[in-house]
């Protein structure tokens, strides 16, 4: 105070006592409100939960009502169709609004929950010894550990609106108003992320890149890591879960063999499901939002063990060997020809047989013969074959005299008739 006494000799001040607190009002505001260098002042904005749970011998019932800072309500109501007790059905109905909460992108959260029973146990005043308890709480923390929550518990009257939306679940038939999401729950929140631990326990094609893309994990083999890292070029990971990047369609979330299992069976034979084939099943799982690598070999093989589309499918009349060209395909165009005998001697010494056979319709002349020359052939084209079907294109023959002899050559040629001989003794 010496030294600011003596720098300040030098000017003409006085000083005053202060009369009222007014006018000292606008500085110490200044002064306790200026920030100093470097400081940033960041206020999150809190969201307010409110939540109840009830059960009954039918089912059990969880209301959620979540506020905004700017002062809006989501409304929500769960259906459990499960067995529960009223404390379970609370925790159900605080798992349920931490997850809306958190989908909405809330950081900062005040939970206000009338149930002593759960509200202790998570500020930890109450000890949980109850295993599926126990579970639950865990469940909670975990849903807890990124965000800014704080539990609060508050009396029956003032959890008005999530108590109403619990009870109104637990009716008969239950009516959902206006603006209000509605769920209905066929199992526990505890026992499904049990499940899908079990199940991403196990290693699988997404094992790999989830542990690439999150912890940065690669094989010692050269080439499979560099084949790990173009295949995960590909993939994101959001929230722990895998997607597929496309070039034209929203993210594709990735599925394990059990998931992929039990999406393709609903898809295919749920509820709205209509029995489709293997190429229309992969498109539409696909639409929908889901991929994994081996798409359509699992679709064709599970479309072909499904019995309804093997009893009730269409008849497929395609031939199940390929067709075999054949090379006559008019009537009467070739023919073959062939001499049996000789036969035991009939009346007027007949004793050989002259034999035509269509190659198209398989049709049969036949004349008998006491004698096999060649006048006797060429009479036998001409009657049987020439006069009663035209003029053949080819007569198919073997090397006997009879067929190849200048006689009958001259005889075909004349009437524009391809003469071909062949080893075989029958066409």
């Amino acid at each position: 105070m010496a030294l600011w006494a003596i720098e300040l000799s030098e000017f003409d001040i006085q000083y005053r006592s202060r009369t009222a607190i007014k006018g000292q009002a606008v500085t110490d505001f200044i002064a306790e409100f200026t920030l100093g260098e470097g400081q940033v002042v960041e206020e999150k904005e809190q969201w307010s939960i409110y939540t109840d749970g009830s059960s009954n011998r039918r089912a059990g019932g969880a209301g959620v009502v979540i506020q905004t800072p700017q002062g809006d309500k989501i409304q929500c109501m769960i259906r459990l169709y499960f067995p529960t007790t009223n404390n379970e059905a609370e925790y159900e109905a605080l798992v349920a609004g931490l997850d809306l909460a958190k989908t909405t992108g809330a950081e900062n959260i005040v939970v206000h929950c009338d149930s002593q029973v759960v509200t202790s146990q998570i500020n930890g005043d109450y000890e949980c010894k109850n295993d599926r308890m126990k579970r639950y709480l865990e469940e909670v923390k975990y849903q807890i550990s990124d965000l800014e929550v704080e539990f609060i518990q508050i009396p029956r009257e003032e959890n008005e609106w999530a108590d109403h939306l619990a009870k109104a679940v637990l009716a008969e038939f239950m009516l959902v108003p206006e603006q209000v999401l509605s769920f209905i729950q066929i199992s526990s929140l505890i026992d499904d992320r049990t499940n899908m631990q079990v199940v991403n326990s196990e290693y699988n094609w997404i094992t790999p890149l989830i542990s690439y893309l999150k912890v940065g994990v690669l094989t010692d083999e050269k080439s499979a890591a560099r084949k790990l890292k173009v295949q995960a070029s590909r993939f994101v990971l959001i929230k722990d879960v895998l997607y597929k990047r496309g070039f034209s369609r929203p993210y594709l979330r990735c599925l394990c063999q059990e998931e992929a299992d039990y999406v393709m069976r609903e898809v295919h034979k749920g509820i709205c499901g209509n029995h489709s084939g293997a190429r229309s099943l992969v498109h539409k799982l696909i639409r929908i939002g889901y991929y994994w690598p081996t798409m359509m070999r699992a679709a064709q093989t599970y479309v072909q063990s499904c019995d309804k589309c093997q009893r009730f499918s269409n008849l497929i009349r395609q031939p199940s060997k390929e067709l075999t060209p054949m090379t006559t395909p008019w009537l009467f165009a070739q023919w073959g020809l062939d001499i049996m005998g000789p036969f035991p001697t009939a009346i007027r010494q007949l004793k050989f047989l002259v034999v035509g056979i269509d190659y198209f319709t398989k049709w049969v002349e036949t004349e008998a013969l006491a004698t096999i020359t060649e006048k006797n052939i060429r009479s036998f084209v001409w009657k049987n074959i020439i006069c009663r079907y035209g003029i053949p294109r080819v007569l198919v023959s073997d090397n006997g005299k009879q067929f190849d002899n200048s006689a009958f050559r001259d005889f075909c040629s004349e009437l524009g008739i391809k003469n071909h001989y062949s080893t075989p003794a029958h066409p």
